[in-house]
C-alpha cells in the first residue's frame, strides 16, 4: 500500500535528489555500446536499478531507483524510458536511457498504486499506467501526457479488478491483462470470487472487448502480441495447489482464448506462474522465475516444444528473428528456435521483465 510516509519519502527524493542517486553509471561492456534492452535488477540488500544493455545483454549503464522495480517502456523518438515499482507500487521513474540522466520520478497519487507495468502509445506521446484504486483495488489505466512532462491527464475504468500488463497493439487498441484480484498490499482478499480477464479498450478508454478463461483461478497478468492481432497471456494459478492447468493462452479479437497445450507434469514446472511472454511468427516463449524455467511453444500448433531449466528465468523479448532471455542469476540467453541456443554471463541480477528499444 502507498502510505503517507512512502510518498514523502519519495517526494523528497524528487525535490532534492539526495536519498536516492538517480544519476547513471556506466558498465564497460565488449559488444556495441547502442542501448537496445531495458530491465530492472537487484544488486544488493534494498538496492535496485534500472539496467540499459545492448542487444547481447550486457550492460551498458545503470539507473538508481527507490524501491524495487518491476516492468519498463520505452520511447525510443525521445530517448526515454520508465521503469514501474513492483506492486503495490509507489512511484515510476522516467530517465534518458542514453546518458542515465534522470527525468522525473513519479510518485503515486494519494488514492493509487501502481501494478508494475505500463506502455508507450504507438505514436510515443502518451504513456498508459495500470493503477488501482487503495481500499477497492479498482482497475485503472493512467494516462500521461509525455510532452507535458508526463502530467496525468485521464484516467480509464470500468473493466475490473486488479489490472496488471497493459500493452499497445499495432492498431492503437489497448489489451490489459486483468488479475481479478483484490488485495490488500500483496495479500490476495477475493480468490472465491474472483474475476479475471482479457480486456480491450480503444485509445479513448471505451471497452471493445473483454473475454476470460474457464477457470476463474486463472489471473491473467503478462501479455505479449506477436506484431499483428495476435495477444498472448499469460496466467497466474491461485486454485488447488496440486492442480496443474494451462498458464499460457492465445487470442484474437472476436475468438474465444485459446490454451497453449503442455502435458500437466510439465505445467507443474512452471509452478503456476507466467512471468514474460514474447512471440515471434512461429514461436512463443513464456518464463517463469518461480519455477526456474521457460518453454517454448509452436504458434501453429499450440504445443509446447521446448522446456529449458535456468535458474530465476525473467524478462524476455524479440530482437531481430532472436529471443533474449534473462536470468536473476546473470544469464543471458540468445535462441532464435527449439534447440538452438548460446547461453553468456551479464553479471547482472535481472529481476522479472526487459523491453526492448524500437
Amino acid at each position: 500500500m502507498v502510505t503517507d510516509n512512502t510518498r514523502r519519502s519519495l517526494l523528497k527524493a524528487a525535490l532534492f535528489g539526495a536519498a536516492y542517486p538517480l544519476v547513471g553509471c556506466t558498465v564497460t561492456s565488449k559488444q556495441s555500446s547502442a542501448p537496445v534492452l531495458i530491465g530492472c535488477s537487484i544488486s544488493g540488500r534494498d538496492r535496485f536499478n534500472a539496467v540499459v544493455a545492448d542487444s547481447a545483454g550486457m550492460p551498458l549503464r545503470q539507473i538508481a531507483l527507490p524501491e524495487r522495480g518491476h516492468g519498463v517502456a520505452a520511447n525510443a523518438a525521445l530517448h526515454h524510458a520508465v521503469a514501474f515499482a513492483r506492486r503495490p507500487g509507489t512511484y515510476f521513474q522516467v530517465f534518458d536511457y542514453q546518458t542515465g540522466e534522470s527525468i522525473k520520478l513519479r510518485v503515486a497519487d494519494k488514492n493509487r498504486h501502481y501494478y508494475g507495468h505500463g506502455v508507450y502509445s504507438n505514436d510515443g506521446q502518451w504513456l498508459y499506467a495500470t493503477e488501482g484504486e487503495r481500499g477497492s483495488s479498482r482497475g485503472i489505466i493512467g494516462v500521461y501526457d509525455v510532452v507535458a512532462g508526463y502530467e496525468k491527464v485521464a484516467e480509464f475504468s470500468q473493466f475490473g479488478l486488479g489490472p496488471h500488463e497493459v500493452i499497445v497493439m499495432p492498431d492503437d487498441t489497448l489489451a490489459i491483462g486483468v488479475g481479478g484480484v483484490h488485495t490488500n498490499g500483496r495479500k490476495p482478499l477475493n480468490i472465491a470470487t474472483m474475476q479475471p480477464s482479457l480486456s480491450y479498450l480503444d485509445p479513448n478508454g471505451e471497452l471493445i472487448e473483454q473475454v476470460g478463461l474457464a477457470d476463474n483461478k486463472l489471473s491473467i497478468r503478462h501479455l505479449a502480441h506477436d506484431g499483428s492481432k495476435t495477444v498472448l497471456c499469460g496466467q497466474q494459478y491461485r486454485g488447488e495447489p496440486d492442480e496443474y492447468p494451462s498458464l499460457l493462452a492465445m487470442h484474437t479479437l472476436g475468438e474465444a482464448l485459446l490454451p497453449l497445450k503442455a502435458e500437466p507434469e510439465q505445467w507443474a514446472r512452471f509452478n503456476h506462474y507466467i512471468a514474460s511472454i514474447a512471440a515471434t511468427d512461429e514461436w512463443i516463449l513464456a518464463t517463469s522465475p518461480r519455477g526456474n524455467c521457460y518453454g517454448i511453444w509452436s504458434k501453429h500448433t499450440q504445443q509446447l516444444v521446448e522446456l529449458s531449466p535456468l535458474p530465476d528465468a525473467s524478462g524476455v523479448v524479440v530482437q531481430g528473428d532472436e529471443f533474449r532471455v534473462s536470468s536473476g542469476a546473470g544469464s543471458v540467453i540468445s535462441q532464435a528456435a527449439p534447440g538452438n541456443k548460446v547461453t553468456a554471463r551479464s553479471g547482472v541480477q535481472w529481476d522479472n521483465h526487459w523491453s526492448v528499444i524500437g
